[in-house]
């Protein structure tokens, strides 16, 4: 998988999060983008725990277990959608 795969997917799980409000689990996730990248649910969950640790989204500790966008997430979104004035 080259960069821009990997990119690519980490879009698509922010999109995928962005329309729900709240929790998502990994596999309602799953079930939103499989059908167009293919991706395992251990594969996708690799994924969510990077974007964890790069403070995207945070962890809900449930079972089976739920992620939601970090307020910092939202933040850098909103920025890009509306363009920077800085």
């Amino acid at each position: 998988m080259t960069d821009a795969d990997r990119t690519y997917m980490n879009l698509m799980i922010f999109k995928t999060m962005a329309s729900t409000k709240g929790r998502i689990s990994v596999k309602q996730i799953h079930e939103a983008i499989e059908p167009n990248m293919g991706i395992s649910i251990r594969s996708l969950q690799r994924y969510l725990n990077g974007l964890a640790s790069w403070g995207m989204v945070i962890k809900d500790g449930e079972t089976p277990q739920g992620f939601i966008l970090t307020e910092h997430a939202k933040q850098l979104f909103k920025e890009l959608a509306n363009g920077c004035d800085a």
